[in-house]
Formats: structure tokens, C-alpha cells, sequence
């Protein structure tokens, strides 16, 4: 894995999140942002964090709204 950016491969496997759920999230725009070099799809360390910190605080909010 490149310290700086995740393929959507490396994502997956390290968010365990499923592939087709992931371009969903996209679909949805609640998926990480990504950015293009030639054909490839990368996700930044920074945005995968990002998303990482917004989903747990919708599971957070959601647990009080509980």
C-alpha cells in the first residue's frame, strides 16, 4: 500500500467495506472523495480519514437518537 493514497482495492480491505458498497457510497455521495491518475481510482489517506471520522459520528448520533 502507498503511504499517501489507497487503489479502491486497499480501501476495501482495509475499511472492510465491500466493493460494490463503496461505488454505492459514491452513487449516494457518501463515499470517500477520490481522484483519478491516468485510469486509476485513489483514495488520499486524508479523505479516507475523513470519511472514516464522518461515519462514526453518524453512528455516534444515531446511538443518542437510539
Amino acid at each position: 500500500m502507498n503511504n499517501n493514497a489507497f487503489t479502491v482495492k486497499e480501501f476495501c480491505a482495509s475499511f472492510r467495506v465491500g466493493k460494490t458498497k463503496l461505488y454505492s457510497l459514491w452513487a449516494t455521495g457518501t463515499g470517500p472523495a477520490i481522484f483519478k491518475i491516468g485510469r486509476g481510482t485513489r483514495i488520499s489517506t486524508e479523505a479516507a480519514e475523513t470519511w472514516r471520522k464522518n461515519q462514526e459520528s453518524i453512528a455516534a448520533a444515531a446511538r443518542a437518537g437510539a
